[in-house]
């Protein structure tokens, strides 16, 4: 699966952009209830989430960012493509009872996510012919890691005691069609699995999912420094919203990788596209709701 980014705005101002609804209204409590459901469908489904944001986008003048929504929308239209037929497909194998075809066995494993696997930009890079641009391609595709294998990862599995299982072929392919291995996440004295939940959420976290959701974030950043009449309040202006930015990123990107981690554990793929749903609501909601309580304009 590669990223599965969210307009961060659209979920803040979700609520805002539906008709209020009053408390003497027949249709209250049933809107209640309909509501956190549609969200969770529409996020689940990565087209959908990330497209749904571009007209508040263009409202609000970010042209960039949703010009970097739209083309990351087409990139990964064939991945994207490939995890809801999974999903379908393990659907109807839960409805008619029958074993659900799998890469892996979700229960023990996570695999590594990639920025560009299963993209159209994966299959650019398959057919670079030239020596110096296969060393290119493969120089990018070496940078595609995800947080767990990175040092600040690394440090967080000795820190959390977490060591790997040894490595198992799963029908994952990378670049060149070669079956990707996993491996279990190992924790001792692992109180409620939160531990080994964090491995899984950091293996679903890529560096560069996590860089290119900062730079649609930059626009705002720039834009800060024009505001205030001087130099102290446009440096607070630029703080207080590159706080909200970073809070922003890695807050839908957490809640994406541990609820995408939990669905995936125990409803395979089509637990993984509703957690990563649920969790790019919880995400935007709670950063949200920080920024609500504690930053004041």
């Amino acid at each position: 699966m590669s990223l599965n980014p969210v307009f961060l705005s659209s979920h803040n101002t979700y609520s805002s952009s539906k008709q209020s609804i009053s408390k003497d209204d027949d249709h209250s409590t049933v809107d209640s209830i309909i509501e956190p459901v549609e969200q969770t469908v529409v996020s689940s489904v990565a087209p959908a989430r990330r497209i749904s944001g571009i007209p508040d986008m263009l409202k609000n003048g970010d042209t960039f960012g949703a010009a970097g929504i739209a083309a990351l929308t087409l990139i990964n239209l064939p991945e994207d493509c490939r995890d809801l037929k999974a999903a379908y497909k393990h659907s109807a194998c839960l409805l008619s009872r029958k074993n659900a075809p799998k890469a892996y066995d979700y229960k023990i494993f996570q695999h590594d996510f990639s920025f560009f696997r299963g993209t159209i930009l994966h299959e650019l890079m398959k057919m670079v012919k030239s020596k110096r641009g296969k060393k290119i391609v493969k120089a990018f595709y070496n940078a595609d890691k995800t947080v767990y294998n990175t040092g600040f990862g690394r440090f967080l599995q000795k820190i959390l005691g977490i060591t790997n299982g040894s490595p198992v072929n799963s029908s994952v392919k990378d670049l060149w069609g070669n079956p990707l291995p996993v491996s279990s996440i190992n924790v001792k004295n692992d109180f409620l699995g939160l531990k080994e939940l964090t491995g899984r959420a950091l293996k679903r976290t890529t560096v560069l999912g996590l860089a290119f959701m900062g730079l649609l974030e930059l626009p705002k950043i720039i834009k800060s420094l024009k505001n205030g009449e001087n130099t102290k309040e446009k440096t607070k202006s630029f703080a207080i919203q590159s706080g909200k930015s970073a809070l922003n990123v890695l807050s839908v990107s957490a809640g994406m990788g541990y609820l995408g981690a939990i669905g995936a554990k125990h409803g395979g793929a089509l637990g993984s596209l509703l957690g990563i749903g649920l969790g790019a609501i919880a995400g935007a909601t709670g950063a949200s709701a920080i920024q609500r309580k504690f930053v004041k304009d």
